[in-house]
């Protein structure tokens, strides 16, 4: 059983503070149980209620868990509620450790897409940006010190489980970081509305890291200074602008579709 001591601990991860402080996160449902049981980053414990024990489905997770030597530990549903971030949750919560990668994997030898997003504030839009990135191969996501948290419980469940397939880096300094990656032979490409270099036009055989930057505001304008090029998605309709996960989704498939060639 869960004691209050403990449940109050927990509580406090609903806090981006104490999240840090912790360095563990809170996921929740069927989904990103899996995806983190089948994942090598490293699960402190599950909570589960009895009606999610006695699923199918529930019992195959937790013994994926069990097997992985993960404590379980039954809960009470109003416990699972308190500590849920959705209407209706489905019974089970894993506490997970916040996994840390080291800068150096960002220009490994392998390497040749990043992707960096500057300043975007709207968790659903994070989220999407890095399921996107895992879909299309991305080697690595950068978040600016800007842009909102990665373990924002709306961020985890917006990457759909893609937070554990790829490397991301969360509240970086682009602008100490991209003169690194310049160094090692990145070339770095701003996204711009209205002006810019058309994508057929790009040099695909180059290793690249995509600056995203706000819906609202765009990238910085010293970003955009320390950019070699700046790349624009033509639009052809009465639309001002695209969505930040909608352009980032197009940019990255044709980026990604090229390079294959």
């Amino acid at each position: 059983m869960l004691s209050k001591e403990k449940l109050k601990e927990l509580l406090k991860l609903k806090t981006k503070k104490e999240r840090k402080t912790q360095k563990r996160f809170l996921i929740e449902g069927i989904r990103l149980g899996e995806e983190v049981a089948d994942s090598d980053w490293e699960t402190d414990f599950v909570l589960f209620t009895s009606s999610f024990e006695k699923s199918s489905i529930g019992r195959k997770l937790l013994q994926k868990f069990e097997r992985r030597n993960v404590k379980i530990i039954p809960v009470k549903s109003e416990e699972v509620k308190k500590l849920s971030d959705t209407v209706t949750p489905q019974g089970v919560i894993a506490v997970v450790k916040i996994k840390e990668f080291s800068l150096d994997r960002l220009w490994s030898e392998g390497s040749s897409i990043i992707l960096a997003l500057d300043a975007i504030r709207d968790p659903g839009n994070v989220g999407t940006l890095i399921r996107t990135a895992d879909a299309f191969e991305i080697d690595g996501v950068i978040l600016s010190s800007d842009t909102v948290e990665l373990y924002n419980p709306k961020v985890v469940r917006s990457t759909m489980g893609s937070i554990f397939h790829l490397p991301i880096f969360d509240e970086i300094d682009l602008e100490k970081i991209i003169p690194q990656l310049k160094k090692r032979d990145f070339k770095i490409y701003s996204t711009n509305v209205r002006d810019g270099m058309d994508l057929d036009k790009l040099d695909y055989t180059e290793k690249m890291c995509i600056l995203i930057g706000s819906e609202a505001e765009g990238l910085s304008k010293n970003l955009l200074e320390v950019s070699d090029e700046i790349i624009r998605i033509p639009i052809f309709g009465k639309a001002e602008s695209l969505n930040a996960s909608v352009a980032g989704g197009i940019l990255l498939y044709e980026i990604t579709k090229s390079k294959q060639r």
